[in-house]
């Protein structure tokens, strides 16, 4: 019984660790990236800004889509053209 017990507990840490790894490869979508820029995600779902924030520090293609999306008109930042980027 004790093993089976042992075995469930690990195969669920094993899974909540596979789940976060593979969260940070995914792409976000346009309307992630917007609710994580207007940080909507860091007050809805903690996890899911911390994925983005990772999958950012590593990929310039979701980097250079946040930026179009921020330079958009009516976007956020369309009104402070020079506003550093916060990832």
């Amino acid at each position: 019984m004790d093993v089976l017990i042992i075995a469930a507990v690990a195969g669920y840490i094993i899974f909540r660790i596979g789940r976060e790894v593979m969260g940070s490869f995914r792409h976000p979508d346009d309307e992630e990236l917007l609710d994580y820029w207007n940080e909507v995600t860091k007050q809805e779902d903690r996890s899911a800004y911390r994925q983005i924030s990772e999958h950012l520090a590593t990929c310039n293609e979701c980097r250079d889509r946040l930026d179009e999306l921020r330079k958009r008109p009516g976007g956020p930042g369309a009104h402070s053209p020079m506003i550093t980027r916060r990832y």
